[in-house]
């Protein structure tokens, strides 16, 4: 594993990437503009790894995956990666740079968006979803912050930094930073550490594009434990309690999404996208009719169970086992 990198703008990496401008973090990395040097000053993007993770093996091995992944997609609607040397010593990923601003940055401007543009916007992601999910890969990782929005009205999926093999027995995030990912957006199934499938890809569209049309996520609010047992407790409220202006069918189709159970959602990206290209043609199926409010009763209840399974269960066996224990010594001569 190659060291970290403490760079800084205006230096230039192996005297090919001239750093210009920092533009952002991501999880486990500086984000950069630059230009590359060896290609007429080309505007690039430079990704480079935190020193803070230099000794994080899990770490490490998602920022080659993302590399990794990245390299073997090409849609007009997921951001490109640089072709460069395989290099173990090197401790950044090269993308394309596409100009514009994220899902997250035009929520905070215009919340909730037009119907129109939100089911465009996420008909797009679904696309570029469906092209990954047929390549083997689940993103994983789905939120506002991932999705460009470009000056010519098409998006750009972004950071593969959580993606992986879709038949993964299960995804962990061993060595990874703790506040990686956004429980906002996660699938139930994420929540409870399962195997990652193509079906909590949908789950994070259907929260991106409830938020889109309602102006909040799911289930808000400030503690992200609360926020992530809600989705196991409940559904969300109807889209339409909270901007009446949806369409029934624009509606049907974010709770579909976002069912708890994974075979009740969308079977694929390209299904959802077809819902979202015709809404029209939906036929409304009443689900917000059936929704399951996250009640204090439940949340309770789920406590309880915890507490048992967790510390009273084990505590119960070791009885159990010293009673058995107990009798059977008793009773010899």
């Amino acid at each position: 594993m190659p060291p970290a990198l403490k760079v800084k703008t205006g230096e230039t990496l192996d005297g090919r990437f001239l750093l210009n401008e920092e533009i952002g973090h991501g999880g486990m990395s500086t984000i950069f503009k630059a230009s590359d040097l060896q290609d007429s000053g080309e505007t690039v993007v430079v990704k480079v790894r935190l020193p803070a993770f230099s000794s994080g093996v899990g770490a490490w091995s998602m920022f080659e995956q993302e590399e990794a992944i990245g390299r073997q997609l090409d849609h007009p609607f997921i951001l490109k990666f640089l072709p460069l040397a395989q290099d173990r010593r090197r401790s950044y990923v090269v993308t394309e740079y596409v100009p514009g601003r994220t899902l997250a940055d035009r929520l905070g401007d215009q919340n909730p968006l037009l119907e129109q543009e939100a089911l465009s916007i996420a008909s797009q992601i679904c696309a570029a979803l469906d092209y990954i999910h047929d390549r083997g890969f689940v993103h994983y990782d789905l939120n506002p912050a991932n999705v460009m929005l470009c000056p010519d009205g098409s998006i750009r999926l972004i950071d593969f930094g959580l993606a992986h093999a879709a038949e993964t027995a299960r995804f962990t995030l061993s060595g990874a930073p703790p506040a990686i990912g956004s429980s906002d957006y996660l699938a139930p199934e994420q929540i409870k550490r399962k195997r990652g499938r193509r079906s909590a890809d949908i789950y994070g569209v259907g929260a991106m594009l409830y938020q889109m049309l309602t102006g909040q996520p799911p289930f808000p609010g400030d503690d992200p434990f609360t926020v992530a047992s809600a989705r196991l407790l409940g559904d969300p409220l109807a889209p339409r309690s909270l901007n009446p202006e949806i369409s029934r069918q624009a509606e049907d189709i974010v709770l579909r999404a976002l069912r708890r159970d994974p075979s009740k959602r969308y079977s694929t990206a390209r299904a959802m996208k077809a819902d979202l290209d015709h809404p029209e043609g939906v036929a409304v199926t009443g689900l917000c009719d059936r929704l399951r409010p996250v009640t204090r009763w439940r949340r309770s209840l789920r406590i309880a169970r915890y507490i048992a399974i967790t510390f009273l269960l084990p505590v119960a066996s070791q009885v159990v086992l010293f009673l058995l224990l107990w009798r059977h010594f008793a009773h010899r001569p």
